[in-house]
Protein backbone atom coordinates (compact mmCIF):
# COMPACT_ATOMS: atom_id res chain seq x y z
CA UNK A 1 0.00 0.00 0.00
CA UNK A 2 1.34 3.24 -1.21
CA UNK A 3 0.71 6.46 1.01
CA UNK A 4 -0.60 9.24 -1.74
CA UNK A 5 1.01 11.98 0.99
CA UNK A 6 4.04 10.09 1.07
CA UNK A 7 4.06 9.65 -3.23
CA UNK A 8 4.39 14.05 -3.31
CA UNK A 9 8.32 14.23 -3.38
CA UNK A 10 9.68 15.59 -6.61
CA UNK A 11 13.03 15.64 -5.81
CA UNK A 12 16.15 15.33 -3.75
CA UNK A 13 18.52 16.86 -4.06
CA UNK A 14 20.51 15.66 -7.07
CA UNK A 15 18.32 12.48 -6.61
CA UNK A 16 15.81 12.14 -9.81
CA UNK A 17 12.85 10.44 -8.52
CA UNK A 18 11.07 8.04 -10.78
CA UNK A 19 7.82 6.88 -10.00
CA UNK A 20 8.23 3.37 -10.45
CA UNK A 21 6.66 0.34 -9.02
CA UNK A 22 7.87 -0.42 -5.63
CA UNK A 23 7.30 -4.26 -6.71
CA UNK A 24 10.34 -3.78 -9.24
CA UNK A 25 12.54 -2.41 -6.06
CA UNK A 26 12.29 -5.77 -4.06
CA UNK A 27 10.09 -6.11 -0.74
CA UNK A 28 10.39 -6.47 3.08
CA UNK A 29 10.05 -9.23 5.17
CA UNK A 30 7.68 -9.59 8.33
CA UNK A 31 8.56 -8.10 11.59
CA UNK A 32 10.86 -10.19 14.12
CA UNK A 33 11.38 -9.39 17.89
CA UNK A 34 15.27 -8.71 18.84
CA UNK A 35 13.65 -9.89 22.19
CA UNK A 36 12.10 -8.91 25.88
CA UNK A 37 14.56 -6.10 26.46
CA UNK A 38 13.40 -2.81 26.56
CA UNK A 39 14.86 0.60 25.82
CA UNK A 40 14.78 4.09 25.57
CA UNK A 41 15.59 6.33 22.89
CA UNK A 42 17.19 5.36 19.53
CA UNK A 43 19.29 2.46 18.29
CA UNK A 44 22.39 2.11 16.44
CA UNK A 45 23.70 -0.25 14.17
CA UNK A 46 26.58 -1.20 11.60
CA UNK A 47 27.72 -4.18 9.84
CA UNK A 48 30.19 -6.79 10.93
CA UNK A 49 30.18 -9.09 8.19
CA UNK A 50 28.03 -10.00 5.63
CA UNK A 51 24.55 -11.15 7.24
CA UNK A 52 26.13 -9.92 10.53
CA UNK A 53 25.32 -6.79 12.24
CA UNK A 54 25.89 -5.46 15.60
CA UNK A 55 24.03 -3.12 17.34
CA UNK A 56 23.22 -1.06 20.37
CA UNK A 57 20.90 1.03 22.32
CA UNK A 58 20.64 2.81 26.19
CA UNK A 59 18.60 0.56 28.12
CA UNK A 60 15.85 1.34 30.50
CA UNK A 61 18.44 2.09 33.34
CA UNK A 62 20.63 4.18 31.00
CA UNK A 63 22.91 1.68 30.16
CA UNK A 64 24.69 0.35 26.79
CA UNK A 65 22.47 -2.78 25.81
CA UNK A 66 23.95 -4.79 22.41
CA UNK A 67 22.70 -7.53 20.35
CA UNK A 68 23.53 -9.03 16.79
CA UNK A 69 21.96 -10.43 14.26
CA UNK A 70 22.84 -13.09 12.15
CA UNK A 71 20.71 -12.57 8.73
CA UNK A 72 17.71 -14.23 10.28
CA UNK A 73 18.03 -14.47 14.04
CA UNK A 74 19.26 -12.35 17.19
CA UNK A 75 21.10 -13.39 20.25
CA UNK A 76 20.36 -11.93 23.44
CA UNK A 77 20.29 -8.38 24.44
CA UNK A 78 23.61 -7.90 27.05
CA UNK A 79 23.94 -4.93 29.46
CA UNK A 80 27.33 -3.06 29.39
CA UNK A 81 29.10 -1.78 32.55
CA UNK A 82 28.17 1.93 33.05
CA UNK A 83 25.32 4.87 32.35
CA UNK A 84 25.24 7.31 29.76
CA UNK A 85 23.99 9.92 29.08
CA UNK A 86 22.73 10.27 25.23
CA UNK A 87 21.97 7.47 22.41
CA UNK A 88 24.75 5.16 21.11
CA UNK A 89 26.56 5.45 17.48
CA UNK A 90 28.17 2.65 16.23
CA UNK A 91 30.22 1.85 13.11
CA UNK A 92 32.59 -0.34 11.80
CA UNK A 93 36.50 0.62 11.80
CA UNK A 94 36.59 -1.67 7.94
CA UNK A 95 38.78 -4.10 9.34
CA UNK A 96 35.96 -6.49 11.17
CA UNK A 97 35.49 -4.44 14.48
CA UNK A 98 32.34 -2.26 15.23
CA UNK A 99 33.16 0.43 17.99
CA UNK A 100 29.79 2.01 19.55
CA UNK A 101 30.12 5.12 21.84
CA UNK A 102 27.77 6.97 23.78
CA UNK A 103 27.79 10.21 25.96
CA UNK A 104 29.07 8.81 29.98
CA UNK A 105 26.75 11.05 32.45
CA UNK A 106 29.91 12.59 33.59
CA UNK A 107 30.65 13.86 29.96
CA UNK A 108 33.05 11.85 28.78
CA UNK A 109 33.01 9.29 25.78
CA UNK A 110 32.25 5.74 26.62
CA UNK A 111 33.11 3.28 24.21
CA UNK A 112 32.69 -0.23 23.44
CA UNK A 113 33.91 -2.90 20.82
CA UNK A 114 32.56 -5.98 19.27
CA UNK A 115 35.38 -7.98 18.04
CA UNK A 116 35.67 -11.62 17.02
CA UNK A 117 32.41 -12.47 18.86
CA UNK A 118 32.82 -10.57 21.87
CA UNK A 119 31.84 -7.35 23.13
CA UNK A 120 34.55 -5.40 25.23
CA UNK A 121 33.94 -3.65 28.11
CA UNK A 122 33.71 -0.02 27.93
CA UNK A 123 36.05 2.44 28.57
CA UNK A 124 36.09 6.35 28.88
CA UNK A 125 37.74 8.96 26.48
CA UNK A 126 38.46 11.77 28.56
CA UNK A 127 36.15 14.96 27.42
CA UNK A 128 33.35 17.14 28.02
CA UNK A 129 30.62 16.06 25.82
CA UNK A 130 27.47 18.05 25.61
CA UNK A 131 25.40 15.17 22.99
CA UNK A 132 25.13 12.29 21.55
CA UNK A 133 28.21 11.45 19.75
CA UNK A 134 28.30 10.30 16.29
CA UNK A 135 31.02 8.16 15.00
CA UNK A 136 32.78 6.57 11.24
CA UNK A 137 35.60 4.93 9.87
CA UNK A 138 38.18 7.59 8.75
CA UNK A 139 40.20 4.85 7.47
CA UNK A 140 41.43 1.39 7.64
CA UNK A 141 41.08 0.71 11.84
CA UNK A 142 40.85 4.05 12.80
CA UNK A 143 37.22 5.64 13.43
CA UNK A 144 36.37 9.47 13.98
CA UNK A 145 33.85 9.98 16.93
CA UNK A 146 32.55 14.08 17.40
CA UNK A 147 29.64 15.65 19.94
CA UNK A 148 28.66 18.90 20.73
CA UNK A 149 30.74 20.12 23.47
CA UNK A 150 29.81 21.55 26.61
CA UNK A 151 31.78 24.90 25.64
CA UNK A 152 30.45 25.39 22.35
CA UNK A 153 31.41 24.30 18.80
CA UNK A 154 32.35 20.39 18.31
CA UNK A 155 34.91 17.97 20.54
CA UNK A 156 35.94 15.51 18.15
CA UNK A 157 39.10 12.86 18.96
CA UNK A 158 40.08 9.54 16.44
CA UNK A 159 41.18 6.30 17.49
CA UNK A 160 44.51 5.49 15.86
CA UNK A 161 44.16 1.66 15.81
CA UNK A 162 45.87 2.01 19.46
CA UNK A 163 45.00 5.11 21.03
CA UNK A 164 42.31 7.74 21.70
CA UNK A 165 43.88 11.57 20.60
CA UNK A 166 42.78 14.20 23.47
CA UNK A 167 39.65 15.51 22.95
CA UNK A 168 39.64 18.95 20.34
CA UNK A 169 37.41 21.75 19.81
CA UNK A 170 35.84 22.76 16.46
CA UNK A 171 34.41 25.95 16.68
CA UNK A 172 31.20 26.41 15.01
CA UNK A 173 27.47 27.33 15.98
CA UNK A 174 26.27 24.18 16.52
CA UNK A 175 22.75 23.63 17.80
CA UNK A 176 22.54 19.77 17.55
CA UNK A 177 24.38 16.87 18.09
CA UNK A 178 26.81 16.12 14.27
CA UNK A 179 26.08 13.15 11.99
CA UNK A 180 28.93 11.90 10.85
CA UNK A 181 29.83 9.10 8.27
CA UNK A 182 32.54 7.97 6.23
CA UNK A 183 32.98 9.20 2.86
CA UNK A 184 34.79 5.70 1.98
CA UNK A 185 37.52 7.49 0.47
CA UNK A 186 39.74 8.25 3.50
CA UNK A 187 37.85 10.76 4.98
CA UNK A 188 34.76 11.81 7.33
CA UNK A 189 32.39 13.79 7.00
CA UNK A 190 29.82 15.27 9.56
CA UNK A 191 27.02 17.84 9.59
CA UNK A 192 25.39 19.64 12.33
CA UNK A 193 22.69 21.68 12.43
CA UNK A 194 22.80 25.29 13.16
CA UNK A 195 20.59 29.07 12.95
CA UNK A 196 18.36 29.98 10.60
CA UNK A 197 17.36 26.43 9.64
CA UNK A 198 20.45 25.52 7.81
CA UNK A 199 23.51 23.12 7.99
CA UNK A 200 27.09 23.05 8.36
CA UNK A 201 29.26 20.17 6.71
CA UNK A 202 33.11 19.63 7.15
CA UNK A 203 35.34 16.55 6.25
CA UNK A 204 38.05 15.19 8.16
CA UNK A 205 40.74 13.84 5.81
CA UNK A 206 44.69 13.45 5.90
CA UNK A 207 44.71 14.31 9.49
CA UNK A 208 42.84 17.97 9.23
CA UNK A 209 39.31 19.27 9.05
CA UNK A 210 38.89 21.10 5.48
CA UNK A 211 36.29 23.66 6.74
CA UNK A 212 32.84 24.22 7.48
CA UNK A 213 30.53 24.90 4.84
CA UNK A 214 27.03 26.44 4.93
CA UNK A 215 24.14 24.59 3.27
CA UNK A 216 21.04 26.84 3.76
CA UNK A 217 18.17 24.74 3.60
CA UNK A 218 14.92 24.33 5.62
CA UNK A 219 16.36 21.81 8.46
CA UNK A 220 14.07 21.22 11.80
CA UNK A 221 16.89 19.08 13.60
CA UNK A 222 19.72 16.64 13.76
CA UNK A 223 20.48 15.44 10.48
CA UNK A 224 21.22 12.11 9.10
CA UNK A 225 24.35 11.44 6.97
CA UNK A 226 25.88 8.46 4.92
CA UNK A 227 28.16 6.99 2.66
CA UNK A 228 27.06 5.60 -0.73
CA UNK A 229 30.09 3.87 -1.22
CA UNK A 230 30.52 5.46 -4.43
CA UNK A 231 33.69 7.96 -5.41
CA UNK A 232 33.38 9.74 -2.36
CA UNK A 233 29.65 10.38 -2.65
CA UNK A 234 27.99 11.25 0.77
CA UNK A 235 23.93 11.97 1.29
CA UNK A 236 22.77 13.81 4.19
CA UNK A 237 18.90 13.96 5.24
CA UNK A 238 17.15 16.15 7.51
CA UNK A 239 13.77 16.76 8.72
CA UNK A 240 12.06 19.93 7.55
CA UNK A 241 10.92 23.08 9.88
CA UNK A 242 8.13 22.40 11.81
CA UNK A 243 8.35 18.61 11.11
CA UNK A 244 7.25 18.76 7.51
CA UNK A 245 8.86 16.48 5.25
CA UNK A 246 12.16 15.11 4.84
CA UNK A 247 14.78 16.53 2.81
CA UNK A 248 18.05 15.88 1.10
CA UNK A 249 21.63 17.14 -0.07
CA UNK A 250 24.39 15.26 -1.64
CA UNK A 251 28.21 15.63 -1.70
CA UNK A 252 29.87 14.90 -4.88
CA UNK A 253 32.90 13.38 -3.66
CA UNK A 254 34.96 16.31 -5.31
CA UNK A 255 36.71 18.94 -3.90
CA UNK A 256 35.55 20.44 -1.26
CA UNK A 257 33.67 23.63 -1.87
CA UNK A 258 29.69 24.37 -1.77
CA UNK A 259 29.38 23.80 -5.07
CA UNK A 260 30.23 20.02 -4.85
CA UNK A 261 26.86 19.84 -2.44
CA UNK A 262 23.21 19.95 -4.06
CA UNK A 263 20.70 22.41 -2.63
CA UNK A 264 18.30 20.96 -0.44
CA UNK A 265 15.27 19.59 -2.74
CA UNK A 266 11.99 17.71 -2.11
CA UNK A 267 10.24 16.86 0.82
CA UNK A 268 7.26 14.83 2.01
CA UNK A 269 4.18 15.79 2.39
CA UNK A 270 2.44 15.87 5.83
CA UNK A 271 4.57 15.25 9.29
CA UNK A 272 7.10 12.74 10.25
CA UNK A 273 8.22 11.76 14.09
CA UNK A 274 11.69 12.39 13.20
CA UNK A 275 14.50 12.15 10.94
CA UNK A 276 15.01 9.07 8.63
CA UNK A 277 17.68 6.82 9.03
CA UNK A 278 19.50 6.21 5.80
CA UNK A 279 22.22 3.68 4.67
CA UNK A 280 23.83 2.32 1.50
CA UNK A 281 22.54 -1.25 0.48
CA UNK A 282 25.02 -1.55 -2.34
CA UNK A 283 27.44 0.89 -4.21
CA UNK A 284 25.88 4.25 -5.39
CA UNK A 285 22.60 3.26 -3.42
CA UNK A 286 20.17 3.77 -0.47
CA UNK A 287 17.68 2.44 1.44
CA UNK A 288 15.49 5.66 3.79
CA UNK A 289 13.06 4.95 6.52
CA UNK A 290 11.07 6.98 8.14
CA UNK A 291 7.66 7.20 10.18
CA UNK A 292 4.73 8.49 9.50
CA UNK A 293 2.63 10.35 11.87
CA UNK A 294 -1.07 11.48 12.13
CA UNK A 295 -4.46 9.45 11.47
CA UNK A 296 -3.43 8.00 8.70
CA UNK A 297 -0.02 6.64 9.26
CA UNK A 298 -0.28 5.72 12.78
CA UNK A 299 3.61 5.54 13.01
CA UNK A 300 4.27 2.84 10.77
CA UNK A 301 7.47 2.76 9.30
CA UNK A 302 7.63 3.59 5.32
CA UNK A 303 10.54 3.65 3.39
CA UNK A 304 11.99 5.36 0.11
CA UNK A 305 14.86 3.34 -2.04
CA UNK A 306 17.44 5.04 -4.85
CA UNK A 307 18.83 2.30 -6.99
CA UNK A 308 21.37 4.47 -8.63
CA UNK A 309 19.24 6.82 -11.11
CA UNK A 310 15.95 6.62 -9.43
CA UNK A 311 13.83 6.43 -6.04
CA UNK A 312 10.88 3.69 -5.84
CA UNK A 313 8.73 7.04 -3.59
CA UNK A 314 7.55 5.99 -0.16
CA UNK A 315 6.22 2.62 0.86
CA UNK A 316 4.32 1.69 3.38
CA UNK A 317 6.50 -1.38 5.36
CA UNK A 318 4.50 -1.69 8.62
CA UNK A 319 4.90 -1.67 12.09
CA UNK A 320 4.98 1.02 14.29
CA UNK A 321 7.78 2.77 15.87
CA UNK A 322 9.16 5.85 17.52
CA UNK A 323 12.02 8.10 17.26
CA UNK A 324 14.78 7.40 13.85
CA UNK A 325 14.74 4.06 12.72
CA UNK A 326 18.67 2.15 12.94
CA UNK A 327 19.22 0.63 9.29
CA UNK A 328 22.39 -1.07 8.68
CA UNK A 329 23.50 -3.07 5.17
CA UNK A 330 23.67 -6.52 5.32
CA UNK A 331 26.37 -6.75 3.08
CA UNK A 332 28.02 -7.22 -0.20
CA UNK A 333 26.04 -9.13 -2.78
CA UNK A 334 23.00 -9.60 -0.35
CA UNK A 335 21.41 -5.54 -1.91
CA UNK A 336 19.50 -5.59 1.29
CA UNK A 337 19.21 -3.90 4.95
CA UNK A 338 18.00 -4.59 8.14
CA UNK A 339 16.07 -2.00 10.06
CA UNK A 340 15.81 -1.84 13.58
CA UNK A 341 12.82 0.05 15.16
CA UNK A 342 11.65 1.35 18.39
CA UNK A 343 8.45 0.49 19.74
CA UNK A 344 5.68 2.56 20.68
CA UNK A 345 6.28 -0.35 24.18
CA UNK A 346 9.83 0.08 24.11
CA UNK A 347 10.41 -2.92 22.63
CA UNK A 348 12.69 -3.84 19.62
CA UNK A 349 11.95 -4.93 16.42
CA UNK A 350 13.52 -5.36 13.24
CA UNK A 351 12.77 -6.26 9.20
CA UNK A 352 14.72 -7.18 5.99
CA UNK A 353 14.10 -5.64 2.67
CA UNK A 354 13.74 -4.48 0.26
Amino acid sequence: MKSRMMMRIAKIGLFTLLGLSPLAWGSWGNFISTGNATGIGNPSCAPVSTAHVACAVRSSKSAIMVNEFNGTAWGTWKILPGTVSSDPSCTNDGAGKVYCAATATNGDLQVTVFSSGVWSNPTKVTGALYSAPSCAQYTTGKVLCAARSASGGLAWSVYNGTDWSTFAKLTTPATSAPSCTTDNNNGVICMVYTTGYATLVNRYAAGAWEGFLNIVGVAGGEPDCTSMNSDGNVACFVQGAASLGIFGTRFDGGGWNLNDWSGYGGGLGGEVSENAGCTSQAAGELVCAVYGVGVAYNSALFSDVFNGSGWSGWTLVGGAGIGTPACSPLGTGTGQVVCVVMGINNKLTSVVGP
